[in-house]
């Protein structure tokens, strides 16, 4: 953590509201998309990371230095995100349709492609967010961290407050989930995309 950084955590800590908005504006888009891998959906991504900032903002006397400020504040969004997801679980899937415009807000679909590109596109999408969909709220966690979000294992460790080698378990079984749920797109889908560490 850089001294600026530590200068805005203290003073946030001293109740300068500015300080800690400045603090949130430096990570939000992260932890949004963090949120959102965890999610599955904008709507409850927002809300989770919401939840967080507010935890965060009352718990702001608990920061003691001993890792990043981002590490900490991901930790709390990754938390709020895992307990709204098990509130939300007797709730019905998202229909292929939500999931399709949810999945546009975060990459543009070239107006160049050709109906067969885009339809191969689009399936190979639905099937990936299926799969997330169907590991376990740890295992997709790790997956997203890694993957989505390039974080080393150790690193997810910390976040998520266990040992590393939990971890490596963790992203062992959701990489073999994905792998075989993935089986019917090899040819676009390759295995190094998918790998661990």
């Amino acid at each position: 953590m850089n001294s600026s950084e530590t200068e805005l955590v203290q003073a946030a800590q001293g109740g300068d509201t500015l300080a800690f908005e400045e603090l949130i504006r430096r990570y939000e888009r992260r932890l949004l998309q963090v949120a959102h891998g965890i999610m599955g959906n904008m709507q409850d991504a927002y809300d989770a990371y919401q939840d967080g900032i507010i935890r965060a903002y009352t718990k702001l006397d608990s920061f003691r230095f001993e890792s990043s400020f981002g590490t900490w504040l991901t930790r709390i969004v990754i938390n709020q995100s895992l307990n709204l997801k098990k509130k939300l679980r007797w709730s019905s899937r998202l229909s292929l349709d939500t999931l399709m415009s949810d999945k546009m807000e975060f990459e543009e679909i070239s107006h160049a492609e050709q109906p067969d590109e885009l339809m191969v596109r689009t399936e190979l999408s639905a099937t990936i967010q299926m799969s997330l969909d169907n590991l376990s709220d740890r295992e997709r966690t790790v997956f997203v961290l890694k993957h989505q979000h390039g974080y080393k294992l150790r690193e997810i460790a910390v976040m998520l407050e266990c040992a590393e080698g939990t971890i490596k378990n963790y992203m062992f079984r959701a990489t073999q989930k994905m792998r075989k749920a993935l089986g019917a797109h090899a040819p676009v889908t390759s295995a190094s995309t998918l790998g661990s560490d």
